[in-house]
C-alpha cells in the first residue's frame, strides 16, 4: 500500500499545476497541515509552490528522478524483485564515505544529498544540493 508521499508524488508526477486543497482531499490531510507540507517541500526544492495561484507542481529535477526509478524498477523487478536496498545519505562539505568498497567524496562547500539504490553493488546514485 502506498504512503500518502508515494501517492502524493504520483498525483504531482504529471508535471500540471494542482490544487492544494483538491490534493489534501484526495490524500485524506487536513487542509492546515497540508499548506505546511507544502511550504516544507517547496522549501526544500522538491516542488514548486506558485503562492499568486496557490497550486503546487513536482519540480522538474525530482521528475526526471522519478522516471529514472520507475523504468529500473520495471527492469529489474523481473529478475529480482526484493534484492536491493534503496536509501538516503547526506555527505557534509569535505568528508569522504565509503559504500561497498566505493569511496564517495563531497568536494564542495555545501551538504549533498544522495539517494542510492544498490543490489549486490551500487547501480545507481542520484546527487542533489541540500540548501
Amino acid at each position: 500500500m502506498p504512503t500518502k508521499l508515494e501517492k502524493l508524488l504520483e498525483i504531482l508526477s504529471d508535471n500540471v499545476w494542482h490544487n492544494p486543497q483538491e490534493t489534501a482531499r484526495i490524500l485524506q490531510i487536513p487542509p492546515e497541515k497540508f499548506q505546511n507540507i507544502i511550504k516544507f517541500l517547496a522549501d526544500t526544492d522538491l516542488i514548486q509552490h506558485n503562492p499568486a495561484t496557490n497550486q503546487i507542481k513536482l519540480n522538474q529535477d525530482w521528475k526526471t528522478l522519478l522516471i529514472n526509478q520507475k523504468t529500473s524498477n520495471t527492469e529489474t523487478e523481473v529478475s529480482q524483485p526484493y534484492d536491493r536496498a534503496i536509501g538516503t545519505i547526506i555527505i557534509p562539505p569535505q568528508k569522504s564515505l565509503v559504500i561497498q568498497c566505493t569511496r564517495i567524496t563531497n568536494l564542495t562547500d555545501i551538504s549533498l544529498e544522495l539517494e542510492i539504490c544498490m543490489d549486490k553493488r551500487i547501480s545507481e546514485i542520484a546527487i542533489s544540493k541540500i540548501k
